[in-house]
């Protein structure tokens, strides 16, 4: 075969690039093979995947947060670099889309009021990071990540507007979750495979944190049933089963942070107007309780020994702010109180801080903010405390960068609830609007005498508020734990904000497309004429030849 000049360059190319890091891996050094290996192989990826490079990319990552947790998001293909799968993604999928913008001659944001909010909000905590530097060197970064981890919503938003993309992504969640009970309760059985075998470079490839997992069980439970209602085959009965699994696997983890993320996605879903989840959950509640108690009374168990009894100590302890109830220790919830008293003291003190030394621009990243906490609440232990985030994301953010930072966060939220109520109500409403046009359009057809086959009221709808859902799951989870402060659910929250303000746009355009195209159509109908009786035919006749 003969070879093109263009591909005799190629081939060169890559036989010098195989030698070399053929050469630097037998000499043990395989950073720089991975990262030039790697980015042939994006390039690779991005010429033959059918939905390009960004959403397999970013559907990946969640797919690895989901499964991996904490393990894979400590995993780095080098020993001296921290180049983590969140900074690696990020810098991948940001240069396919700052080309994008460069060559299509646009802004890498929309002229919306969340887009501007999210760029205030990052403008605001840029501003004095290099001061942080200056003060607290490389721990200022780690601490930036929650903000510049906010750069996937501008990727996911440009990449995730197809609807291909997003069911990529959307299947990545489903995968992810749905596998998750079971890898889960896995981990929890032979902790010493996952923590000590299953390794590379002596850190764990999966290992769970509780309050993700959970939190993460809560969102497949609500993806599954989404799944339920927009599919059409027979199958998607399946659905159901695997969300109740999903939420009784969630119970399990005895996080009540979880159990307050399902409580806000079942909420967004009411005010779409979506009561079949909420009345599963309740049915399947309901079943389960009602078993549960006739096994006990069954088996001659008090009520303090069942199941039950604990869900229900979990539940009132969430509304016990400073953790002056008395738990039984057969519930399995002793712990509860003190955990509650934990997060008070700490947001106290870090409030306290902030506002005696910086009000209005924080602490500053880098600052360590466990600092006066452990004064108060660990004095006389001597154990090892790592955590740097007072475990509430709001709380971290006013720490961090004080009034000014909190107040532009704040702008944030309120943007995104109001899309989410637009997408939430508009949506739902807009779907049903459009079954009934649909319908009445295919009745007054069917009366002029046209092939109405295959119309009617639609199925399978489409749901703007779906990816919101499991926003709103996050976030919530995010003001009782250390979320959005590292990639395990910050990288997965802001994908799924900017798919899910990305799919309201696209889906809102596509409507009024189909509006318009259905109103022209239905304008181009001219009215049949009824054709005449034979009597009347009969005297038209004999009139004309009168």
């Amino acid at each position: 075969m003969k070879l093109s000049g263009r591909d005799f360059i190629i081939v060169f190319l890559a036989l010098v690039i195989g030698a070399w890091a053929g050469l630097r891996i037998a000499d043990a050094a395989v950073t720089a093979p991975l990262v030039v290996g790697g980015f042939f192989l994006c390039v690779i990826i991005a010429r033959v995947s059918p939905v390009g490079f960004n959403p397999l990319v970013l559907g990946l990552l969640i797919a690895g947060y989901v499964l991996g947790n904490r393990g894979f998001a400590q995993f780095s293909v080098s020993g001296s670099l921290p180049l983590f799968p969140a900074e690696l993604g990020i810098a991948a999928t940001l240069a396919v889309f700052l080309w994008r913008c460069v060559d299509g001659r646009r802004l890498p944001w929309q002229n919306d009021f969340l887009n501007w909010a999210l760029v205030l909000w990052m403008a605001v905590s840029t501003v004095r990071l290099p001061f942080d530097v200056r003060a607290y060197g490389p721990m200022a970064l780690r601490d930036y990540a929650m903000v510049y981890y906010a750069l996937f919503f501008f990727v996911a938003q440009e990449a995730l507007a197809p609807g291909a993309a997003w069911r990529c992504v959307r299947g990545c969640v489903l995968a992810g979750t749905g596998a998750l009970p079971a890898l889960y309760g896995a981990f929890l059985l032979w902790p010493d495979f996952f923590l000590s075998t299953l390794t590379l470079r002596g850190m764990p490839l999966i290992w769970f944190k509780g309050d993700l997992a959970g939190t993460f069980m809560s969102i497949g439970a609500m993806a599954w049933f989404c799944a339920f209602e927009r599919g059409r085959s027979g199958w998607r009965w399946l659905a159901v089963p695997v969300s109740l699994v999903l939420v009784a696997a969630m119970v399990t983890t005895e996080n009540r942070a979880a159990m307050l993320a399902l409580v806000a996605g079942a909420l967004v879903m009411i005010i779409g107007g979506r009561w079949k989840f909420v009345a599963a959950l309740t049915a399947a509640g309901v079943v389960a309780a009602v078993a549960i108690l006739a096994w006990a009374q069954f088996a001659g168990k008090p009520w303090e020994k069942t199941p039950l009894y604990g869900v229900s100590q979990r539940v009132v302890s969430v509304v016990d702010f400073q953790g002056s109830r008395d738990y039984s220790a057969a519930a399995g919830a002793e712990a509860k109180g003190d955990n509650n008293r934990f997060r008070a003291i700490w947001w106290r003190t870090v409030v306290d801080e902030t506002v005696a030394t910086n009000p209005w621009t924080g602490l500053g990243f880098g600052h360590d903010l466990a600092e006066g906490f452990l004064r108060v609440y660990y004095a006389d232990s001597g154990d090892t405390f790592t955590a740097r985030s007072p475990h509430n994301l709001l709380l971290s953010i006013f720490a961090r960068t004080g009034g000014v930072g909190l107040g532009a966060f704040l702008i944030l939220c309120a943007a995104m609830l109001w899309r989410t109520w637009r997408a939430a109500r508009d949506g739902g409403q807009r779907a049903e609007d459009g079954g009934q046009r649909t319908e009445d359009r295919g009745q007054r057809t069917e009366d002029r005498g046209w092939r109405t086959e295959g119309r009617g009221r639609r199925t399978g709808a489409v749901w703007q508020g779906e990816a919101w859902c499991y926003v709103w799951a996050i976030f919530t989870s995010a003001c009782f734990g250390v979320v959005l402060e590292g990639p395990m659910g910050a990288v997965v929250f802001w994908i799924l904000l900017g798919a899910a303000a990305s799919r309201s746009r696209q889906e809102n355009r596509e409507a009024a497309e189909t509006t318009v195209a259905e109103t022209t159509a239905s304008e181009t109908i001219a009215p049949e004429t009824p054709a005449p009786a034979s009597g009347q035919s009969a005297q038209i006749i004999s009139g004309q030849s009168a």
